[in-house]
């Protein structure tokens, strides 16, 4: 208890010490008295003119009761944006760059570069390192093929922070976020 005392003590010790300080706690302490004063009279004055009854009684003419009538609403079947997607003119779409590893071995020129066009259409959404990743909206963990591509057969081999690594065919892709 004389612990409280002496730090409240100090307290106001040090907010009147300086005429500044003490002034403007002064100046805000009237102002938050004078809020807190009109927010009790608006209340109550509320309330007052509430419980007043009134004794003049006004006729008014008959309002024909038929509803409105109905505004047909268009609404379209597809909303006109995607409040998710990211805005192009603020966040520029950047290519991915794709490359084969350096020690993969050649394959036929026509499927590596089927391999290679496809893989240059694959998009890294996310990862989670080190076995999760989301490729085309697709999460996948790692050792599990994309599926839905269109003759690549590609098989997730590595998860890291910023990259992913793909197989097909023994060929292998690097798909970057960028």
């Amino acid at each position: 208890m004389e612990r409280l005392l002496l730090e409240s003590r100090r307290i106001i010790v040090r907010l009147t010490a300086d005429r500044r300080r003490f002034g403007l706690l002064c100046l805000l302490t009237a102002v938050a008295v004078m809020f807190w004063a009109r927010l009790v009279l608006v209340n109550r004055t509320s309330q007052a003119s509430a419980a007043t009854q009134v004794t003049e009684v006004i006729e008014v003419a008959a309002i024909d009761d038929a509803p409105p009538p109905a505004v047909p609403v268009m609404e379209p079947e597809r909303p006109r944006r995607d409040p998710f997607s990211v805005d192009g003119a603020f966040f520029p779409i950047v290519q991915q760059s794709i490359s084969g590893s350096q020690g993969s071995p050649k394959l036929g020129s026509g499927t590596s570069d089927l391999n290679a066009e496809v893989a240059s259409r694959l998009r890294l959404g996310a990862t989670l390192p080190p076995r999760v990743a989301v490729i085309d909206g697709i999460t996948l963990r790692v050792g599990q093929p994309l599926s839905g591509l269109d003759s690549a057969h590609f098989e997730l081999v590595e998860v890291h922070r910023r990259k992913v690594i793909v197989e097909a065919q023994g060929r292998r892709f690097v798909l970057r976020m960028e």
